[in-house]
């Protein structure tokens, strides 16, 4: 997948804090990577946006990396591409955008991903259905 910038938004991020600090989608986010590519995370999905350590927040506030971190969480999720393009394109869409991470936060959060995020991913591919040979990735 290439993203061109600017990519384009399909409404805002509406959600609401369920007991255990995540947060619940209430309606489709479409975030269009190029003309042709878009990702949309339906209503219902469960994030946590971008899970920064407390001690690393003072590089970037939440805000500027929030639809990041729900495309991230959400490709993590399903799975629909490799954990280093998640990464890549939780970079790459946090750089772009109306509120948006500096390229410093974007690269130093990217290299928290890639050295932690591991673990989110083969938590989530565990508990991924198995695709039986008729479905398409």
């Amino acid at each position: 997948m290439r993203i061109r910038y600017p990519y384009a938004e399909s409404g805002s991020l509406e959600t609401r804090r369920l007991r255990d600090g995540t947060r619940e989608l209430l309606a489709d986010l479409t975030i269009q990577l190029s003309e042709d590519t878009a990702i949309t995370v339906p209503r219902g999905f469960v994030t946590d946006y971008s899970s920064i350590p407390w001690i690393f927040r003072f590089i970037v506030r939440w805000s500027k990396v929030d639809i990041a971190g729900v495309v991230h969480d959400w490709l993590y999720y399903t799975g629909r591409c490799s954990q280093a393009e998640a990464d890549r394109l939780w970079r790459l869409i946090a750089r772009a955008g109306k509120h948006r991470a500096n390229r410093l936060q974007a690269w130093l959060c990217w290299i928290g991903l890639r050295l932690g995020g591991w673990w989110a991913w083969r938590r989530h591919r565990a508990q991924r259905p198995a695709k039986s040979p008729d479905q398409s990735a």
